[in-house]
């Protein structure tokens, strides 16, 4: 989808504030999927910098922070036994997120405890109260569960976004129990 244009008139200074105050002007333009889809986007291009050599037998996870239409914070799953990469965005943005951050990322958000506990128990720790997903975890015992633990906390979430291409990202794999 297109955003529509508007012809803004009168001196505009740029810098940092300028910079977030034209990107809060073109997402209010935006409708929501088109800012979902955006967004979702940028976390597949987190995906894609992994290596499935270093990843496997786990797949290949992107993860963004947005706060006021701007990426804060960035992630991708690096390394079996490493952190997974919504914790590496919320470690990127090296602060408590503001009020109204989303956080996108192309699988669902684990919840399950394993070696680095489970992703969805941090988003809300965090204070994240919107959470974007691409493709739900393909796992029977695990399909999910994420986005309960997430909902039952009181957090918005939005699934199946982007969810063909967020599956491309990891042909063949159907899942592994934790």
């Amino acid at each position: 989808m297109a955003t529509k244009k508007t012809r803004f008139e009168g001196t505009f200074h740029g810098g940092l504030a300028g910079k977030c105050f034209m990107a809060r002007f073109q997402m209010s333009e935006m409708s929501e999927q088109a800012k979902y889809e955006r967004f979702m986007r940028e976390a597949i291009l987190e995906a894609l910098k992994g290596d499935v050599s270093k990843t496997s037998p786990n797949p290949l996870v992107g993860s963004v922070i947005v706060e006021s239409g701007v990426v804060v914070g960035r992630g991708f799953f690096e390394s079996d036994g490493g952190p997974h990469a919504e914790r590496k965005a919320l470690a990127d943005l090296g602060r408590t997120p503001l009020p109204g951050a989303a956080l996108y990322v192309t699988l669902e958000p684990c919840s399950t405890h394993g070696r680095t506990g489970a992703c969805s128990e941090a988003i809300v720790k965090a204070g994240i109260l919107e959470v974007v997903v691409g493709a739900l975890d393909p796992t029977p015992a695990h399909r999910g569960a994420g986005l309960h633990t997430l909902r039952e906390a009181g957090v918005s979430v939005v699934a199946d976004v982007l969810v063909a291409e967020c599956e491309a990202i990891n042909p063949g794999f159907a899942g592994r129990e934790t």
